[in-house]
């Protein structure tokens, strides 16, 4: 149970920083801080998946937009919260398998 609502806050947090809008959680809050610098970068891989950022912000996951700030979040949210969960989880994974090693 705490594991998904840890989940859902993390792809709030994805959300928002594609959106560049500023944060509700910090990532320390969120994950073990022994893989908060990394699943940082893992993050920033998943947010230049999913915005594109030319003439407007556009969503790169259905190339639709441009929206503004605001609405790329909300969309995302809306539209896309499963796909950012799946992505999210899959970073998880990985970035854990390392750890393990």
């Amino acid at each position: 149970m705490r594991q998904g609502i840890a989940l859902k806050k993390i792809v709030e947090y994805v959300a928002r920083k594609a959106s560049m809008l500023g944060q509700k959680y910090n990532l320390e809050d969120l994950v073990t801080p022994s893989i908060v610098p990394m699943f940082d970068k893992s993050i920033d891989k998943i947010v230049s998946i999913i915005v594109r950022n030319s003439n407007g912000l556009w969503c790169g996951l259905c190339e639709k937009g441009p929206f503004t700030k605001r609405g790329l979040y909300l969309h995302l949210i809306r539209v896309h919260s499963k796909d950012i969960e799946y992505m999210v989880h899959d970073e998880l994974k990985k970035l854990l398998e390392v750890v393990k090693k």
